[in-house]
């Protein structure tokens, strides 16, 4: 998996990650899909056209694959579709693997050195963790799942505090039912304005059948303009 500052100057490729025909999770569908894919990457390392010279008043995206669209034509990742509806500049600011630990340093890095209008992140995995400077998907030293939640809720505490505009939402099988009950309680009781984080529903599949496709990014989007309006 390929950090982001070594995706700068790749050549552009028609698979990356699980969208290949080896990692997908169901070759028919693989080898059926009807669009054409490509993965290029601008100057500083993410999947998205070079950033404009003014970043004033652009919206930042976060997240990790599924914010990366993987398995998606580029121009139908949810940051893509946000920036057309709204006629905007959305960001995207998706990593492969991305854990919530890194998100959340990444967030406060974009407040830090741009002081930015509005950010829209996307939750990942409750196990991934930042260990060592590195995304990790387990660390048995110290996952757990009372551990990952508590881990989670204090990333999103350390977010919120942060004096900025937040949308906050979450990859479809990040947290379980109870998890989910247990969050947004959290978030009630901690959050000044919106009352839940967005629940993602997986409408259909991209490539590698592991990731979304278009009409769930399509929900997606409608969902953080309703919160933004």
């Amino acid at each position: 998996m390929l950090k982001i500052q070594d995706r700068i100057g790749i050549p552009e490729s028609d698979t990356s990650g699980t969208d290949t025909l080896l990692r997908c999770r169901n070759k028919k569908h693989f080898l059926s899909f009807p669009k054409k894919i490509s993965y290029k990457y601008n100057s500083k390392g993410f999947r998205d056209d070079e950033w404009p010279e003014d970043l004033s008043d652009v919206i930042w995206c976060v997240g990790d694959s599924f914010t990366v669209g993987i398995g998606q034509p580029f121009e139908e990742t949810w940051p893509s579709l946000l920036q057309k509806k709204l006629g905007k500049r959305c960001l995207n600011i998706g990593q492969d693997g991305c854990s919530n630990d890194t998100m959340a340093l990444r967030i406060k890095e974009i407040y830090k050195l741009h002081s930015p209008k509005l950010i829209v992140v996307m939750w990942s995995y409750l196990q991934r963790r930042r260990v060592n400077n590195e995304n990790v998907h387990h660390d048995k030293k110290h996952f757990g799942n009372n551990e990952d939640l508590d881990n989670f809720k204090g990333n999103y505490t350390y977010v919120n505090k942060l004096p900025t505009t937040i949308i906050h939402s979450m990859i479809p099988t990040a947290f379980t039912g109870e998890e989910i009950k247990s969050v947004t309680e959290y978030v009630i009781k901690n959050t000044v304005g919106s009352d839940q984080i967005k629940h993602v529903e997986q409408l259909d599949w991209a490539r590698d059948h592991r990731h979304f496709g278009i009409q769930s990014s399509a929900k997606i989007v409608d969902r953080i303009i309703g919160e933004i309006k």
